[in-house]
């Protein structure tokens, strides 16, 4: 059958004959297995960023809750912080609240600074309770100063008093 053609045309065509297989090998083999290990490292490369991500999602969480215990609650009205700071004096019954300050608004460093004041007054281990219970369970504002004060009343008997200045940060617009 192949007799007739000569060595040469029987390398060509068989050369001819390897391209196209090689071609149609590479169309409906080597391109589809290609295409699949390239897909393959791009799902291996996501599920690695997912999972460093989550991890860092818990260490980011922790974090923001941090800074959210050092800087009190963020976008609060001031009349509102000063509110909640009055409400959570009024549930301490072993002190009273003696005075209030308006609220003081100051601008630094890029930050706007909303500053409230409370004086209550009281014996000294009610006073050191209150004052512990507003750092521990109260996340509205942050407790940046203590003052304490003993004032002689009818010139008879010492009133011991305590200053406490809660501060809010907000990043200035």
């Amino acid at each position: 059958m192949f007799a007739q053609y000569s060595i040469k045309q029987k390398s060509i065509a068989f050369a001819v004959l390897m391209v196209l297989l090689l071609l149609a090998s590479n169309k409906r083999s080597f391109r589809p297995t290609l295409n699949a290990y390239d897909q393959l490292k791009e799902v291996r490369e996501k599920v690695q960023f997912m999972s460093t991500s989550s991890q860092n999602a818990g260490a980011l969480r922790t974090e923001m809750d941090y800074f959210k215990s050092l800087l009190g609650e963020q976008h609060i009205a001031p009349v509102a912080a000063q509110q909640a700071i009055l409400n959570f004096a009024t549930k301490l019954s072993a002190v009273k609240i003696t005075g209030i300050s308006e609220t003081h608004f100051s601008v630094q460093n890029g930050f706007n600074v909303i500053t409230n004041q409370i004086e209550l007054t009281g014996g000294y281990q009610e006073l050191c309770k209150a004052i512990y219970d507003y750092e521990k369970d109260f996340d509205t504002s942050f407790l940046v100063s203590v003052n304490f004060a003993k004032t002689k009343k009818n010139n008879r008997k010492n009133q011991l008093s305590v200053t406490l200045i809660f501060q809010n940060y907000e990043k200035a617009t």
